[in-house]
């Protein structure tokens, strides 16, 4: 993930006022005047709701003018890939007020949505006014991520190094029984219901690492505090508990394989993580960052991680802690560099499901704070959140040496390549955005893919489809909801077989579809090359457009290690499925030759040239080294001159100022019919390129070949999208939105070919006939390399 800024909204504490300070980059940008005072009425128990007033005041109270103006500011450069990091600075222990600042629900303060223009954010920012759709959350904002900072009150010096990789998960939730706390009194957690999960945790964690390089080390069930100390005394960079949290400490077995309770202060705990090198602990009990205010209620016992699913509970005895103690706070200062901890009550089942998604983001490669947003889906409805308290020296939350799987490194551009010869090299003429291809679909579409980085495509598509909704909006047009992009991995060659193995195999978080206007659902199935699909796997892909996804998209993205194995493997698949062609993603400056020897002559530098014509930017590295001595169309045999390769060497020499010569006046004899009438074009001195030259579409990728369009504005040329060669310009370039607000900006026929816009009841002929044409430009029969116009 990019992160285009990052913001700190500091708050210390000077008697029992506020001053909020926010910093750009680690610089002071502005120092507020002391907001409100916070008091009692903005402390709100997570198990109930917060009254919008009640929002606004925390709002007032957490981002004066002069910072709301500056988060308004900043918004515009916000989007996909690009959040902003609020920082809530807390206070040291021995200047802590009567209140907690750590309790604050400010994930309950309302902003302007993603989709809101830039007059409804500086009208928030001016008077805290809000557009009709009534804002969003910040702890729901896609644009935003809340991390609690504290001031360690040591550093963190390990005793032994963390074990790279190694989560270790501490399950107690099946404990029960009368436990002495801190303070001396006693109090009693409740027996589970009968039925309730256990274990749950370990076994979400396992699946959701598996085939990465994190390993689990489970300490035995239920977990005892000896146990989980021999655990992290070997080390550990992650350390997960479930179970229940009271008075500042977790609930935990008092012997090997019983089910009778003890008391493990969190304080002793930070001790063996911070020894263990522990970068990350994970409190999946209730209250772990509940309010430690000076109200007669502090965390809850009968209400926690352990009550009966979906049922809190009853708190038969409540024991507050003193200020400033919450558990994920007191770990922090004791010198653990991060802490996901829960304010609010959590059930067994909603514990573990969190666990699955939230661990599956950090292997995916997230920072802490954006696996924290993932992992939050399971909550929905629950009268808790999980929260993340981090040191404030920590510039980026992010665990080190976690894996960073499948993040996206290439833009998204492949080449379309027939079966009938996957060793074909790839044809300029048919190169694609996959953005484009695939947010931008009529009709139900299946694609292979080879891909040997197998990056993450689902990020690269959602934002896409961010930039999508955001035109529609811009345009005026009712809402539809973007298309949700899900991954799942093939594992073993055998494809989800129900609905719910489907649900619970998808990352990011499965989320249901709404009733209706929605762009439904795009599914990226990772096959690793080196595994063989059953027989009965085209079957199994057909069932899985049964489930009710509303599938739109299915994308069989095929990855491994060495490229040529990669492509032959989905060149099989792709035949196997009965498709015509597939995909094929290139490293840069992979399978061509880039420079040639400057004393190269003769039949030497006529191959190299072959070489290189496979890639318009592999050929213009080379005529660049030969300084322009292209090699005549006699040196090559009639099997090497085809057409297109003829095509290639022409267009190259325009883009890289070669034209003319006798060279260049042999080549343009043996090219197609399109690239003369482009070289035409280009010639003609005036008027400059208008729509009309885009009446073909062949003609149109030439002159996009020719580099005459790169500064063009699609908007410019073809203002009503008249014109077939348009569309072949659209498959191949990046969605922007520039783009995105044209295509809004078409009639309604010409959007329903796109994908973005609903099938009329009636039928049209002259319409049929228009979009016919336009989904041919869009998508091109393939013309063989070697075959003549």
């Amino acid at each position: 993930m990019e992160m285009h800024a990052e913001f700190t909204v500091r708050l210390a504490w000077h008697g029992e006022r506020v001053t909020s300070v926010v910093l750009e980059n680690g610089l002071p940008a502005h120092e507020a005047a002391l907001a409100r005072p916070i008091g009692p009425v903005l402390v709100i128990p997570w198990e109930e709701s917060v009254p919008l007033d009640k929002a606004k005041l925390l709002a007032k109270a957490l981002f004066p003018p002069p910072v709301r103006r500056i988060l308004a500011e900043r918004t515009s450069d916000l989007g996909p890939g690009r959040y902003l990091r609020l920082r809530l600075r807390l206070p040291d222990v021995e200047e802590a007020g009567p209140f907690d600042l750590g309790a604050l629900r400010w994930e309950s303060v309302r902003v302007p949505s993603a989709l809101a223009s830039r007059a409804a954010w500086t009208a928030w920012a001016v008077s805290l006014e809000l557009p009709p759709d009534g804002g969003t959350p910040l702890g729901r904002h896609p644009w935003f991520t809340l991390v609690r900072d504290v001031v360690p009150r040591r550093p963190s010096s390990p005793s032994v190094a963390a074990a790279p990789g190694l989560v270790a998960v501490a399950d107690a939730t099946a404990v029960h029984g009368a436990i002495t706390v801190r303070d001396g009194r006693t109090t009693t957690v409740p027996e589970p219901a009968p039925g309730a999960l256990r274990d749950a945790d370990r076994r979400q964690v396992e699946s959701a690492v598996r085939d990465s390089r994190l390993t689990v080390r489970a300490v035995d069930s239920p977990a005892t505090a000896e146990a989980i100390r021999r655990t992290l005394d070997g080390g550990a960079q992650v350390f997960y508990f479930g179970g229940h949290h009271i008075a500042g400490g977790l609930v935990v077995g008092d012997a090997p394989g019983g089910r009778g309770a003890a008391w493990l202060d969190v304080d002793v705990l930070a001790g063996w993580l911070r020894d263990g090198g522990v970068g990350l602990a994970v409190l999946m009990a209730c209250d772990s960052a509940g309010p430690s205010v000076g109200s007669s209620a502090g965390p809850s016992v009968g209400s926690m991680h352990g009550a009966p699913d979906n049922t809190p509970g009853s708190s038969p005895d409540r024991v507050s802690e003193k200020p400033g103690g919450s558990a994920a706070e007191r770990l922090v200062r004791a010198g653990v560099p991060h802490v996901v901890a829960v304010q609010g009550w959590v059930s067994h089942g909603q514990a573990a499901e969190f666990a699955g998604r939230f661990f599956h983001s950090l292997v995916g490669g997230f920072d802490i704070d954006l696996a924290l947003r993932e992992g939050t889906d399971a909550l929905e409805g629950a009268g808790a959140v999980p929260v993340l308290y981090a040191r404030h020296d920590s510039v980026r939350p992010a665990v080190g040496l976690l894996p960073t799987i499948g993040t996206a490194r290439l833009p998204p551009v492949a080449h379309r390549v027939p079966v009938d010869d996957d060793t074909a090299p790839p044809d300029e003429r048919h190169r694609i955005q996959l953005d484009v291809r695939w947010c931008l679909a009529e009709r139900p579409v299946r694609d292979v893919l080879a891909d040997p980085g197998a990056d993450d495509l689902p990020s690269v598509l959602t934002g896409a489809e961010w930039i999508l909704l955001r035109a529609r909006a811009a345009k005026g047009l009712p809402h539809e909801e973007r298309r949700h992009w899900y991954v799942c991995d093939v594992r073993g060659g055998r494809l989800p077989e129900t609905e719910a193995d489907l649900r619970g195999a998808v990352s990011p978080a499965y989320t249901a579809l709404p009733a209706e206007d929605h762009r439904g659902v795009g599914l990226v199935l990772r096959c690793p090359a080196d595994e063989v699909l059953g027989a009965g796997f085209p079957g199994a892909l057909d069932r899985l457009h049964g489930f009710g996804w509303d599938i739109r998209v299915v994308v069989l993205q095929v990855y491994g290690e060495h490229p040529a194995d990669v492509r032959k493997a989905a060149g099989h698949l792709a035949r196997k499925l009965g498709e015509a062609e597939y995909l094929v993603r290139h490293e840069e400056g992979e399978g061509g030759a880039a420079t040639v020897p400057a004393g190269r002559t003769g039949q030497g530098r006529a191959a190299s040239l072959l070489l290189a014509a496979d890639r318009d930017d592999d050929l213009d590295r080379w005529l660049r080294a030969a300084g322009g001595a292209v090699p005549v169309p006699s040196e090559f045999g009639p099997l090497d001159r085809s057409t297109a390769f003829a095509d290639s060497v022409v267009l190259g020499m325009v883009r890289t100022a070669c034209r003319g010569g006798a060279a260049f006046e042999e080549w343009l004899d043996e090219t197609s019919g399109a690239v003369r009438t482009a070289v035409v074009v280009l010639e003609r001195p005036d008027p400059p390129l208008g729509g009309p030259d885009l009446e073909l579409p062949e003609v149109a990728v030439a002159l996009d070949r020719a580099g005459a369009l790169v500064t063009v504005d699609l908007a410019d040329l073809d203002p009503t999208g008249r014109w077939p060669g348009s569309w072949a310009l659209l498959a191949r370039r990046r969605l922007t939105t520039g783009i995105a607000e044209w295509l809004y900006g078409l009639d309604e026929g010409q959007r329903r070919a796109l994908g973005v816009a609903r099938a009329s009841d009636r039928f049209d002929l002259a319409l049929e006939d228009q979009l016919t044409a336009i989904r041919e430009a869009l998508a091109p029969p393939l013309r063989l390399p070697w075959a003549d116009d």
